[in-house]
């Protein structure tokens, strides 16, 4: 863990911890404070208490763990401010929270210590999607940011930070979260550590906005559509991006909606036209062999729109088609509300 030592602020000791979002990490982080006897609330969104985590919804583990909870669609409403009480010592952390948090909101309620913790390097990566986007553009390098909530999209002080190199072996968004859980644990749980039994220096860091960029959120169902015409390597990264724990990046197959997953380059067999790519010219005990531009991709995985194993249905001589209409929606820009996606 890195600390930046740029500002004369103080915050701890913690006796109580506010998390506010979901996911993953947050069922983890409860379970740790449970055990560390460290008083635990949570406020989530109807949107985040229904998904679905390691097989049960975020409202069923916080129910059966009892840990104190709140569902508002408004963070702004009075019951949230009711609901987390005095917060002069209370750690307030947003893991991928539904809300846009605003200065006057923050003050009021949060006491202007409201953190946020994202994964990805800032000011340079912005925004959501992270796991996908990091895939695409083929970075295998990992964050852990502490920053302050200041009103805007992951634009407030840094805290704390630490960096590390997600390993080779990482193809899909869930293999890089698994990762990133245990290192965000560790990080977080070292700064809740540190200012858990006394008032302790906050340093802190300006992001410099002429460095900055931002990344939309993306949605299977919407920007999974695969194009034919990529090349081998980009077709590759894109099928994984939209891998585990996600639905699989989508096509048709003889006029139906399919999605793909477990891919990977195939140089051995041949060298093949544009005109070729989508067919499928193999087919293994468990396995697809693809035509792509220049070579083809492997693909261990197809399924139908309800998530059945469609693999015996696929022949040789048939060809994966996406129209271009598909393609030119992929480019749309899913919004999400507390609710849901809009």
């Amino acid at each position: 863990m890195t600390n930046l030592d740029l500002s004369n602020k103080t915050f701890g000791p913690i006796e109580e911890i506010v998390l506010l979002g979901g996911g993953k990490f947050l069922t983890t982080l409860c379970m740790w404070a449970k055990s560390n006897g460290l008083p635990i609330k949570v406020v989530t969104s109807p949107r985040h208490a229904e998904e679905t985590i390691e097989g049960f919804k975020l409202i069923e583990f916080l129910n059966e763990e009892k840990i104190v909870h709140l569902i508002v669609d408004d963070i702004s409403v009075h019951s949230v401010k009711t609901f987390i009480g005095n917060s002069s010592k209370t750690f307030f952390l947003s893991l991928g929270a539904a809300w846009i948090f605003k200065p006057s909101l923050i003050s009021e309620y949060f006491k202007d210590h409201l953190f946020n913790l994202h994964g990805t390097r800032l000011p340079q990566n912005r925004g959501g999607g992270g796991f996908s986007w990091q895939i695409l553009t083929g970075n295998r390098f990992g964050f852990c940011v502490l920053h302050l909530i200041d009103g805007g999209v992951d634009t407030g002080d840094i805290v704390c930070f630490d960096e590390f190199l997600y390993p080779p072996t990482c193809r899909k968004p869930i293999d890089f979260q698994k990762i990133s859980i245990e290192k965000n644990f560790s990080f977080v749980v070292d700064f809740i550590s540190k200012h858990r039994s006394s008032e302790c220096p906050l340093n802190s860091i300006k992001q410099q906005e002429y460095l900055s960029s931002s990344w939309p959120r993306l949605n299977a169902n919407i920007n999974g559509w695969i194009d034919w015409s990529m090349d081998a390597s980009e077709l590759d990264r894109f099928i994984c991006a939209f891998d585990d724990p996600y639905c699989g990046a989508q096509t048709l197959l003889n006029n139906r909606i399919v999605h793909l997953k477990s891919s990977a380059i195939n140089r051995q067999d041949a060298v093949f036209h544009s005109f070729q790519a989508g067919l499928v010219y193999r087919k293994g005990k468990h396995w697809l062999c693809i035509c792509v531009k220049d070579c083809s991709i492997v693909v261990e995985e197809i399924y139908d729109e309800h998530g059945n194993n469609i693999f015996d249905d696929v022949r040789v001589g048939d060809r994966f088609i996406t129209p271009v209409a598909n393609l030119e929606s992929s480019r749309s820009r899913p919004v999400y509300t507390p609710t849901g996606l809009l």
